[in-house]
């Protein structure tokens, strides 16, 4: 972890769709948790909301990615170490992305803020 970076006290989750020949994105929902774990609760629980509405083919391995376990540990492994987790669902023409990123905070203290000034 590089200094003064605190480790990440929040995790901002968000879904997007978008065409592929179009390339519009299309906000889905977001939300910010206070926890790795809270932030995977959401994506799969976004991630019921969509596959209900996909076709059997489509659908299948989002279901299964709903209930795998060990991707899940996985994914937060990654946002423990402060990376990126994402997963993308296609559906024909039409990408579904869910994703969570972790906010880190730069830590603000006073020898921070002398070094600063001094400079």
């Amino acid at each position: 972890m590089s200094a003064g970076l605190a480790p990440p006290t929040a995790f901002d989750v968000g879904c997007v769709a978008y065409t592929v020949s179009n390339r519009s994105l299309y906000e889905l929902g977001g939300h910010r948790s206070k926890s790795a774990w809270l932030a995977m609760v959401w994506l799969v629980r976004r991630a019921g909301h969509i596959v209900d509405q996909l076709d059997p083919p489509a659908a299948a391995p989002v279901r299964a990615w709903m209930s795998d376990g060990c991707e899940h540990a996985r994914a937060l492994l990654r946002l423990g170490q402060q990376e990126t987790y994402a997963y993308t669902i296609c559906d024909g023409d039409v990408r579904y992305v869910l994703a969570v990123a972790p906010v880190v905070l730069v830590r603000h203290d006073a020898d921070q803020e002398a070094t600063c000034a001094a400079a």
